[in-house]
């Protein structure tokens, strides 16, 4: 059973917190912080370090006092404030403290029973650099429990259980003084109130409500994640606990694969790796950490995967539980996972032009930005050129000196394709896994990052693939081993739906020579496997593309596509012979984008405005319209017309556009 974050903010303040430090392997690095101004005060505080990487000392004013020596340790110390106040953090070097350690021991093959070297005792985190640290947390100052608060500041830890229909939530409170003689838990939902009392002795108290036909938690490719509001109150003092979301979590064998079961329903579950990099990014503010949660939504994640050293701030927490996303852990029990390659993923043009890159992939400093796992002589650039040549049959070095920016363009497409390989191969019935991985969400420190979305905040062409292929409502294409046409329907919301799938089989790319629609209705969680055959004596050839889209039976509205290429060679297709023109309706910019012949991985280049969809195919003949946004937020700027480029991997010269 899994529940929601419980640890209460009532009184608390925080200081900023940076990006990871970097220093030499035998130095050291230090950081200042100057208290805020609103922290200024001349009474006793309570000062809370946690979450910092690497072996570190503190100081309050020249006086010492206990800092973390783990990412999942904390420290308090009562500290005496008096006007402006300095903390110090000083950062000891990682190899010093390795060499003072025992040194590591190995088994060494001797016998078929031990068929690999395995390490015993200490060995450094795979992917870790020694040299990274800093903190990764907020530095917290709280109230000390006064008197006639006895719940100031307390530690709050919640727990749920799901069973016959109804849930157990209990919850324990660990205080700084001596627990109250009467206090009471209370549980807020919309269909009510839940009380119960809260005992105990010593500094804690604990306490357990039932709550009757609970309105489940749900990832939000499921359902609705409904979570309940936990209060504690005495003496006219009421502590938020925060929420909790009430949901059963196993895993279950489902067919060849392992699923995770969630309120008893197998759920296909996908995300991306969260490193200790990227926790630093995500911990930055609440404000840093609702982005990044709502870009990992919106790619279709369900799932944020933590290393094994990475310690979870109640910020992150909290933003998972509110947007419906798990949290795991490498340690815990899981699925065994399909993962993404390590593969260097290319921004935008634009992001690159921001970064002084979009002309220097040549460059020493394009080379420095792509990371490289410790001890190995290839890193992620390596990984994608030796894709780019065995699924799209190139030579990456002559490319890279003769056409860089053909190079680029076919790095971002190779994103796309293998994020729809494994999404897809995963998603089917009786696929590859039931979770499926990505390395990294965003990119920290490095321009050429294997995350999905950029230095920038802008989305890669993977996220764009991911979230094209981990919609609830989804059509997954391919062939068997005879050639023939498989499509998987899925519907993972708790609505039924009736919907329209429309199968067209497309010769060389030129034209749509046969094609075959159904009206069904999919069910509640549902899947459904289809052949599709055409009808009225049609006969695609057996080597042609085929293009399939799933659409709502009433509106139309266009719910997902899928394509299945047979040649997947870079210049396998003749050019797309793309259109667009802008246009301007209620003060919203479209574009409109047609082609004349099939369109392979459409990508739209704006200099301001952001598309509602990129990077997907477009039959012969087809027209779409895509809403476009300005970057800052704003639906639409009348000043600032859209101005950009339109590519495809078929179409060699850009399209341009302007408003």
């Amino acid at each position: 059973m899994a529940a929601g974050p419980g640890a209460g903010d009532r009184g608390r303040r925080h200081a900023g917190v940076g990006p990871l430090a970097r220093h030499g392997a035998h130095g050291r690095a230090s950081a200042r912080l100057l208290v805020p101004p609103a922290l200024r005060c001349d009474r006793a505080r309570l000062l809370r370090l946690r979450g910092l990487a690497g072996a570190a000392q503190a100081w309050v004013n020249g006086r010492p006092i206990s800092a973390p020596q783990a990412l999942s340790d904390a420290c308090d110390a009562e500290v005496d404030l008096a006007g402006i106040n300095t903390l110090h953090v000083c950062f000891r070097a990682s190899v010093p403290q390795l060499h003072a350690a025992r040194g590591t021991l190995c088994w060494r093959q001797g016998s078929p029973a031990l068929p690999m070297a395995g390490v015993i005792g200490h060995a450094a985190a795979q992917g870790t650099p020694l040299h990274a640290v800093g903190l990764l947390q907020p530095v917290e100052m709280l109230e000390l429990a006064g008197a006639d608060n006895a719940l100031a500041d307390a530690a709050v830890a919640l727990a749920a259980a799901l069973e016959d229909g109804a849930c157990r939530v209990s919850m324990r409170l660990y205080l700084h003084g001596e627990a109250p003689a009467h206090a009471t838990m209370t549980i807020r939902h919309a269909d009510g109130v839940v009380q119960a009392p809260l005992s105990g002795g010593g500094a804690t108290l604990a306490g357990e409500v039932r709550v009757e036909h609970p309105r489940l938690w749900w990832p939000h490719t499921h359902g609705k994640p409904a979570r309940y509001r936990v209060l504690a109150e005495t003496g006219g003092h009421v502590l938020d606990c925060g929420h909790v979301g009430l949901r059963s979590v196993r895993l279950d064998q489902h067919g060849r694969n392992a699923f995770a079961r969630i309120n008893d329903v197998p759920v296909f579950c996908r995300g991306a790796r969260v490193g200790a990099g990227e926790l630093a990014a995500l911990v930055a503010s609440p404000l840093a950490a609702r982005r990044w949660m709502r870009l990992a939504r919106g790619a279709g994640m369900n799932v944020l995967y933590l290393d094994r050293d990475c310690a979870p701030a109640a910020d992150i927490r909290l933003a998972c539980d509110a947007l419906g996303m798990l949290l795991w852990r490498k340690d815990m029990d899981l699925p065994v996972a399909a993962w993404l390659p390590d593969m260097a993923g290319v921004p935008c043009a634009r992001t690159l032009d921001a970064l002084g890159l979009s002309r220097s992939v040549g460059d020493p400093r394009w080379k420095a930005g792509v990371p490289r796992p410790p001890g190995t002589l290839w890193d992620a650039e390596d990984v994608r050129d030796r894709s780019l040549h065995a699924v799209y049959g190139v030579d990456p070095p002559h490319l890279r000196r003769t056409d860089p920016l053909r190079y680029l363009r076919l790095s971002r497409a190779l994103a796309a394709d293998l994020v729809n390989d494994l999404i897809a191969d995963c998603r089917r019935e009786g696929g590859r896994s039931g979770l499926a991985l990505v390395p990294s969400l965003c990119d920290v420190l490095l321009a050429n990052g294997t995350g999905l979305v950029d230095v920038c905040g802008r989305p890669k062409s993977g996220w764009h693939a991911m979230r094209a292929t981990c919609r609830p409502m989804q059509v997954l294409l391919a062939r068997d081993a005879a050639g023939q046409v498989r499509l998987d329907l899925l519907n993972e919301t708790a609505a039924p739906r009736a919907v329209s799938v429309r199968v067209c089989w497309i010769g060389n790319g030129e034209r749509v020579h046969a094609e075959v629609e159904y009206m069904l209705r999919l069910g509640a969680r549902q899947s459904l496997v289809l052949t599709p055959q055409p009808r009225h004596g049609g006969s695609p050839e057996a080597g042609g593309i085929v293009l399939a889209t799933l659409s709502d039976a009433r509106s139309g509205e266009l719910l997902s596509e899928a394509a299945h290429l047979p040649d997947r060679r870079a210049g396998a297709l003749p050019q797309a012979g793309l259109q667009a023109q802008v246009q301007q309706v209620a003060g919203q910019w479209w574009l409109e984008i047609s082609a004349a012949r099939f369109a392979r991985w459409v990508h739209i280049e704006d200099q301001v405005f952001q598309p509602a969809r990129d990077w997907f195919h477009l039959a012969p003949g087809a027209r779409t319209r895509i809403r476009l946004s300005h970057e800052a937020g704003q639906a639409s700027h009348p000043d600032l017309p859209p101005a950009g480029q339109l590519w495809a991997l078929n179409q060699d010269d850009p399209v341009h556009y302007a408003g």
